[in-house]
């Protein structure tokens, strides 16, 4: 099954037939919006059931791609409130002692 959203919109087509995962393809595209400035550090993410509807995909798949960005901390969730971008944490330095 082939998903794809209107031409001229900022969404990606989405091929659920296709080799990458539904869920990463929605994750990689927020992730990509927030490094370009597009989302800005601490504004609120449209709902889980909005961003189905925005990218044409299922709420569940939205949720796991929300789960990915919080893994990579880009974003945060508040319970009754949303879900917001942050700044992502530094990377770890590798010290040997």
């Amino acid at each position: 099954m082939f998903c794809s959203v209107a031409e001229d919109s900022d969404y990606p087509e989405i091929d659920s037939d296709g080799p990458e995962l539904v869920y990463m393809v929605v994750a990689n595209h927020i992730a990509g919006k927030i490094e370009r400035g597009e989302l800005k550090l601490g504004q609120r993410l449209p709902s889980e059931l909005d961003l189905a509807e925005q990218y044409g995909v299922a709420r569940m798949t939205v949720r796991r791609a929300m789960k990915e960005l919080r893994e990579r901390g880009l974003i945060r969730s508040v319970h009754g409130k949303g879900t917001y971008v942050q700044q992502p944490d530094p990377p770890a330095e590798n010290v040997d002692r």
